[in-house]
């Protein structure tokens, strides 16, 4: 085979010029740069001009709602449930509470690390430490001596608690 090419390019006189070839049709390069360059602006157009709503930051709740939310939760079960259950859902709503809002363990200490700590905390003046170490007390006598108390104590251990959190700052 190669030799009958050979054979045709020599029969070929050597002053024959060949014909013009037609153009050759290559990928249009100019038209597609284009179409990408108007594609990237139009992508960048929208990017910045689309409304790109933000998600709204949602703020955790201050103890102080907490603590209200959940003594409105215990309060109607003051009548229904024992003294000694509710004294301590109560005295755990304002443990936390202090805990949460003034920075001191609260939850985990014992009444009287607790008022120790709490007396030299700048938070609360000397009313409401008073009003805090009658409260707890209160609440260790049903829980730990069994003392007996009835709906009137439950009621007024709520209102001890609600007070100290409305007055809290």
């Amino acid at each position: 085979m190669i030799w009958f090419f050979l054979a045709q390019a020599a029969s070929k006189a050597p002053d024959e010029i060949e014909d013009i070839r037609p153009p050759i049709n290559g990928p249009p390069s100019l038209w597609l740069v284009l179409t990408l360059a108007i594609l990237l602006l139009v992508a960048v157009a929208a990017y910045f001009l689309w409304p790109n709503p933000k998600p709204k930051t949602i703020l955790p709740p201050l103890p102080k709602e907490v603590a209200k939310r959940r003594l409105q939760g215990v309060k109607s079960r003051i009548s229904t449930d024992n003294s000694y259950d509710f004294s301590i859902e109560v005295s755990d709503i304002l443990r936390s509470f202090i805990e949460q809002q003034f920075g001191i363990r609260a939850v985990r200490q014992t009444t009287i690390e607790f008022l120790g700590e709490a007396s030299s905390n700048p938070h609360f003046d000397l009313a409401q430490k008073e009003r805090l170490r009658h409260f707890l007390v209160a609440c260790d006598a049903i829980k730990f001596a069994r003392a007996p108390a009835g709906t009137a104590d439950s009621e007024a251990l709520f209102e001890q608690a609600s007070s100290f959190v409305e007055e809290a700052k």
